[in-house]
């Protein structure tokens, strides 16, 4: 029955995991074969997941073992054209059960998945092989291609030896016109199902044929074990950003977090490249109406304000944007809140860090499309208690720009707007554009000052009222150079005029100051 049989041995054995055996059947002897219903059953129930028995009935050739869950011999051979070669599993966009199962961590009654870690890093070192951004990003510090060559190998090979490696081709940004597509590479379960709530989804091909612009390793147990100089030279958790090449290495245990960020980076950079008329803005929410199909608001704020509120003027239906002259679309397609009692349905991420009460919450978002209506209004959302920023004002889009490259948050402190993570992208570039989109728009810009309101319900009213676009005009002010006040009621008592208006000239001071200093 059995002409012959011959042994393929791989070069790489590690490649293909087990030796191949390839057996050749006469089909000629299949009229010869038992048509017994009990002998049918028989090879059914011992080859059930194991070989297709109906394939192998008709088919002339057979290959053992055959390809199954982990076991694919494409995205093992497309591995290794990354000088990656699995030692054990590789799964290609797993199923979110399987990363549950493989998860360190606990599950509650819903099966929301809370992992925790040891204790975060109180600062991550972000290195670049670019000079020039190493001084757009305090802390940063410069590597040498022989180090960031030493780093890449040592990483792939910590991949090689794990007992389960995950791949994920998806993209970043919801709208197929301007996504970037992108390759995330792990042997960390708990890592790959924040990223697999993270990345939209793209256009499917086959492993081979995924043409992507981005490439992230992601190693959070990696550690430097045969030399006490690479130790010392490197900290236990840090991140190569090489925007050249569109390549990210995220190295020790990090937060969620800061995976996020450092996508965002390395997205950035090729977004503004590819498409020179769209920004990505990690620190904007797209907010919509949750009854009527009215245009969305583009909203700046620092503490994630909105997450935190049940608003009946509408909700957060992206936590960041992609924003150009024609297309309004989300960055990611999951939002982290800073508590616990969001999560609620099967495999959302709950993740916590020894000796912190930091808790970064993970919910995939509920989406009907992959687009929305252009932005009526973009809102910056200042908490300022010094009094200088009115409860409400109207901005043209010149001190629009100025508020958004400045990035003032409230209380003397500014954390720019345009970047919320390592900062890959040329500010005055990002400034102009996002001047030019208000501008060709007709975008209207508002600033509100939840402080100033006695209760939070009458934010929800004002930004109900940015919705519907029924704001009152703002007045003539001989106080501000930088905004226009509108005047609102059930606000706080507001200081005296005298005292606004020195409180005024110095911060629109700091404020141009600030500025200058971002675009040089």
């Amino acid at each position: 029955m059995i002409s012959s049989v011959s042994t393929k041995l791989n070069s790489s054995k590690k490649l293909l995991n087990v030796v191949s055996y390839t057996t050749v059947a006469n089909n000629t002897s299949k009229n010869c074969n038992n048509k017994s219903i009990y002998n049918i059953l028989r090879r059914k129930r011992d080859r059930q997941g194991l070989v297709d028995v109906e394939a192998f009935e008709n088919n002339e050739t057979t290959v053992y073992p055959r390809s199954r869950q982990g076991l694919d011999y494409e995205l093992n051979w497309a591995l290794n054209g990354y000088s990656i070669t699995p030692s054990y599993s590789a799964y290609r966009n797993p199923r979110l059960p399987l990363l549950l199962q493989h998860s360190n961590g606990v599950t509650d009654k819903n099966n929301v998945l809370i992992s925790s870690s040891n204790q975060e890093p109180k600062t991550v070192e972000n290195l670049f092989l670019d000079e020039a951004l190493v001084s757009n990003n305090n802390g940063g510090k410069i590597i040498s291609i022989v180090d960031y060559k030493l780093i890449l190998e040592k990483v792939k090979e910590n991949i090689s030896n794990s007992t389960n490696i995950y791949v994920h081709d998806s993209a970043v940004g919801s709208c197929r016109d301007v996504e970037s597509k992108i390759r995330f590479v792990t042997n960390d379960a708990v890592s790959s199902l924040f990223v697999k709530h993270l990345l939209p989804n793209t256009t499917p091909t086959q492993v081979g044929q995924f043409k992507h612009q981005l490439t992230v390793y992601c190693v959070p147990e990696f550690k430097f074990e045969d030399s006490n100089q690479q130790q010392q030279q490197f900290p236990s958790s840090f991140n190569v950003i090489d925007t050249k090449r569109g390549i990210a290495v995220i190295v020790g245990i990090q937060s969620t977090e800061n995976i996020r960020n450092v996508i965002s980076s390395i997205s950035t950079n090729d977004l503004m490249n590819t498409h020179k008329d769209t920004i990505g803005l990690s620190s904007a929410d797209i907010y919509a109406s949750s009854t009527t199909d009215a245009s969305p608001l583009l909203i700046f704020n620092n503490d994630g304000f909105l997450l935190n509120k049940k608003f009946e003027s509408g909700k957060v239906v992206s936590q960041g944007a992609i924003w150009s002259k024609n297309s309004l679309s989300r960055l990611y397609n999951s939002i982290t809140y800073n508590f616990e009692s969001i999560a609620q349905n099967q495999f959302d991420l709950i993740e916590k860090f020894v000796g912190s009460k930091k808790v970064n919450t993970t919910v995939p978002i509920k989406f009907e499309s992959n687009s929305f209506k252009q932005p009526s209004s973009v809102v910056f959302i200042i908490k300022d208690n010094s009094g200088v920023i009115p409860a409400f004002s109207q901005l043209n889009a010149e001190q629009a720009q100025k508020y958004f490259v400045s990035g003032f948050v409230g209380d003397d402190v500014y954390q720019p707007f345009f970047i919320k993570e390592q900062n890959t992208t040329q500010n005055i570039q990002k400034a102009e554009l996002f001047k030019n989109l208000i501008k060709d728009g007709g975008v209207n810009v508002y600033i509100i000052n939840p402080v100033s309101f006695q209760k939070d319900a009458e934010v929800d009213k004002l930004l109900g009222s940015i919705i519907s676009g029924k704001v009152g005009k703002s007045q003539q002010s001989d106080v501000y150079t930088t905004l226009s006040p509108i005047q609102v009621s059930s606000t706080t008592q507001s200081k005296n005029v005298e005292e606004i208006k020195k409180l005024a000239k110095s911060f629109e001071s700091k404020l141009e100051k600030q500025v200058k200093s971002l675009l040089v």
